[in-house]
């Protein structure tokens, strides 16, 4: 077996993580699982004999105090727009031992801030994602790493800085957190020049790596590059052989998808979301699923935000009028005790939800009310306005239902505001039942979920889903769409199916007919009810199988180098046998072309082509 005793890995990522140390970023689902990945893959690689050292490569954000880094002097000279400029580097590791690497340059990074990382000009974000790439490439190239880790497109470039040399020993490999972003950039002067400006070879890349219905697309050129190095190609949630999950459905093209909506709705669809959007590289290279995990820190005996120290510590950092809680006696049992909880403890459960019944409408519960949740982002992948489609018709089916949303749109993001504006328009119709809040309030969005008995995640895609572990796990019941990564928890959860997005009246039918099903369950069959929140707290949510398929994926990336060095020695030990009869094979053999063409053929071939130089 081998297994090599020690990896070095460069884990590239446009987010990392760790925000409350003000030294990274959480925009999205991706920085939360930088956070926690790199601990998990070490002890994963521990169990297997192997020291595992990770250095983390990402952007300097204006926002960082650079004072708390160290500064690097390392040469790291970048091409943009044929001028040559060099990068920063700094280093610094945290507590836990985690070392990280940004890179700064004030022309390129100097606009962003803790809440705006992305370009939404695609060509400065091209010149961007270019730069840093670049820089990083250089950085990689003058340490001993093992392996290279590409988290999403925005460090897609970087296997082309890297260039081939470097590649035919390197292994690397590429997770894509969402497929939806792509990194497509309109042409501006044409493919050629636009991949010349950010120091690449626009005649000998654009039309075999970048091409995109006349765009530049980060991800396909990424994804064929790794494809070819004999990397692997991964996405957060499925499995290896790309079955179920968000790995499925990469690789379903428009018709395969039309065709599964029309089925289930038993008329022509007028609108399919396709999650690969039309990129069919995806239905020709194998996705493997590894499903992102969730640390302990999740399960509720261990929720930071249920024990009262560390609420104490995050009020002293508040102004003493701005409670974390608005209900004095919520904010003072949160503060004054320790609630933690787990499946032989739900009495402490019951009095979450009671605190949280106080906390949103001001008054005691009474006669068994169903809290129903609500927490995220208003943008149209999570699909939230569905919510407010269904809330009245709800309150109707059951007198004692309440919902309890906790949910923002972007700055700019008209569609998300006015979901906003119903919201608050249903909470002022209907005071006593429903309560919803713009704000960004993470220890009142943990008392939401601990405290509640459903949760709602009516998600348009969802490539891997945490909210969906994260409600589970405090026993509030998930309600939502059969998407992606939210599969996974379909055993103790109350999902549908729907593919017709333009059709949101039977969408909103079929979200509400499982909510129905839920509310009456809790009602009239509180034994089925109680047995899905024990399956729901039960789920193995850890790291332990994801992190241990990561470690098999670097090993794999090793074997995959020695096969291509075996296929070679027997391309040439097979040329050494035929001696005199090299000149009549060489004629008469003429491997196929495309889907009838072979690598180890024409391999081959160009090795007989060139015998005699």
């Amino acid at each position: 077996m081998f297994k090599p005793k020690k990896i070095r890995v460069a884990m590239a990522s446009w987010e990392i993580g760790r925000v409350s140390s003000r030294l990274g970023v959480k925009v999205g689902g991706l920085g939360a699982i930088i956070e926690e990945l790199p601990a998990e893959l070490i002890k994963a690689a521990e169990k297997q004999g192997i020291l595992l050292e990770i250095e983390i490569l990402t952007p300097c954000f204006a926002h960082y105090d650079k004072n708390r880094l160290t500064k690097l002097d390392i040469d790291l000279p970048v091409t943009l727009d044929g001028s040559t400029f060099p990068f920063e580097v700094f280093e610094h590791v945290f507590p836990d031992g985690q070392k990280v690497i940004y890179f700064w340059d004030e022309w390129q990074l100097s606009w962003t801030n803790s809440s705006a990382i992305y370009p939404s000009d695609p060509q400065m974000a091209l010149k961007m994602y270019s730069t840093v790439t670049q820089a990083m490439a250089c950085y990689i190239k003058q340490k001993q790493f093992n392996t290279v880790h590409l988290h999403d497109y925005h460090v897609g470039l970087l296997p082309f800085y890297l260039g081939d040399d470097c590649l035919r020993d390197l292994p690397i490999h590429f997770t894509i957190h969402n497929a939806t972003y792509q990194g497509i950039t309109p042409l501006m002067g044409g493919g050629y020049s636009m991949l010349d400006g950010i120091n690449l070879s626009g005649e000998k890349l654009f039309h075999k790596y970048f091409d995109f219905f006349d765009n530049l697309n980060l991800m396909k050129a990424c994804m064929l590059k790794v494809h070819e190095s004999g990397g692997k190609i991964t996405t957060v949630s499925g499995d290896l052989q790309g079955n179920w999950g968000y790995a499925a459905e990469l690789k379903l093209g428009h018709e395969a998808i039309w065709q599964k909506a029309y089925a289930q709705k038993g008329s022509p669809p007028g609108e399919v979301f396709v999650p690969n959007r039309h990129l069919d590289v995806f239905e020709k290279l194998t996705i493997a699923g590894i499903t992102n995990g969730l640390s302990k820190q999740n399960r509720p005996e261990n929720l930071p935000e249920l024990k009262a120290r560390n609420l104490q510590k995050m009020q002293a950092q508040r102004e003493p009028e701005d409670h974390l809680f608005r209900h004095p006696a919520t904010q003072h049992e949160m503060l004054a005790n320790d609630h933690s909880f787990d499946a032989d403890h739900l009495h402490i459960k019951a009095e979450l939800k009671r605190l949280l019944h106080l906390e949103a409408f001001g008054t005691e519960p009474i006669d068994d009310p169903i809290l129903i949740t609500a927490v995220g982002r208003l943008v149209d992948q999570k699909n939230l306005g569905l919510v407010a489609d269904i809330i009245e018709r709800t309150l109707i089916h059951d007198a004692g239902t309440k919902f309890i949303i906790l949910a923002s749109a972007p700055d700019g993001d008209g569609a998300g505001q006015a979901t906003e504006a119903a919201f608050f328009n249903i909470a002022a119709l209907y005071p006593n039942r429903v309560y919803f809040n713009n704000g960004f309030n993470v220890p009142l969005s943990k008392l939401i979920l601990a405290g509640g008995d459903f949760t709602l995640i009516p998600s348009r895609f969802e490539p891997c889903g945490l909210v969906d572990y994260e409600a589970s796990l405090v026993g509030n019941i998930v309600i939502g769409r059969a998407t992606g990564g939210l599969t996974k928890v379909n055993p103790c959860a109350y999902l549908y199916e729907w593919l017709d997005i333009s059709d949101r009246f039977g969408e909103a039918h079929a979200f509400y007919t499982q909510i129905q099903a839920a509310v009456d369950t809790y009602r009239y069959d509180r034994p089925r009810h109680e047995s899905l929140i024990q399956k729901a707290m039960a789920i193995d949510a850890s790291w332990d199988k994801s992190a241990e398929q990561y470690i098999d994926m670097y090993r794999y990336g090793f074997l995959h180098k020695k096969w291509i060095v075996a296929r070679k020695n027997a391309v040439h030990q097979f040329i050494e046998t035929i001696d005199d009869d090299k000149t009549l094979f060489t004629d008469f053999f003429t491997p196929g072309y495309k889907e009838y063409g072979d690598k180890l053929d024409w391999q081959l071939k160009d090795a007989l082509v060139h015998l005699d130089e």
